[in-house]
């Protein structure tokens, strides 16, 4: 029993210095190689802040950056906004959009949901029937040309209303705006997110005004 013991013991104690005798390889192998693991955590760090990046700018938002003044007043030529892709697409919001007809970005406001009628007489915006007001609009141009002057729906499109899955959109800045007035209705698909906040310049930092409160069903 004894010798029995003895040989356990020996067994044991031989399995513990071949674990210590690793351990300290190892231990002797990260002091060996210092550099190389900071750089591997560096590479780590950088991949995953890489991915959470393109994670927040495909799904979530990104900045913007205003072109051209068919949205002024509202927003301003050089203006760098917030651009949300979180949400649904509702009247009257600004959104960014895949122009149909050329390799960039517009920004235009959403007048016409899928669905609706939309005419303009006398100046006067109507949806469905019901007169809108319009308080966002530029009204300091008098000039009177084919882009501010009356339409019906029907002469632009050839549509009674806006088709499921598109919109119609209007800068608002009427006199100077290519909107749906001349490039037609916006595939949903097309909208890239909605510009809901102004960061730069200082002076006009703040986020878009809320007017569904200007038509209701």
């Amino acid at each position: 029993m004894y010798e029995e013991n003895q040989v356990e013991n020996s067994t044991l104690s031989s399995i513990e210095e071949r674990l210590n005798s690793r351990k300290d390889k190892g231990n002797d192998a990260k002091k060996k190689h210092p550099i190389l693991e900071e750089i591997l955590s560096w590479i780590w760090s950088i991949a995953v802040a890489s991915v959470i990046m393109a994670i927040l700018y495909f799904f979530v938002g990104r900045p913007f950056t205003v072109s051209g003044q068919s949205m002024y007043p509202t927003l301003h030529n050089g203006d760098h906004m917030i651009m949300s892709k979180l949400g649904g697409i509702n009247r009257f919001d600004v959104v960014v959009l895949q122009a149909p007809d050329e390799d960039k970005e517009y920004i235009k406001r959403v007048i016409g949901m899928p669905g609706d009628t939309l005419e303009v007489k006398n100046g006067i915006l109507y949806i469905n029937g019901k007169a809108v007001d319009q308080p966002f609009i530029n009204t300091n141009n008098d000039k009177k040309t084919v882009f501010i002057d009356d339409f019906t729906l029907k002469e632009l499109t050839g549509e009674d209303k806006v088709p499921e899955g598109k919109y119609f959109v209007m800068g608002d800045n009427r006199g100077v705006s290519k909107d749906s007035r001349m490039i037609g209705f916006i595939d949903k698909a097309s909208i890239e997110g909605k510009a809901v906040f102004t960061i730069w310049p200082f002076g006009r930092i703040g986020g878009q005004k809320d007017y569904s409160y200007l038509y209701s069903e």
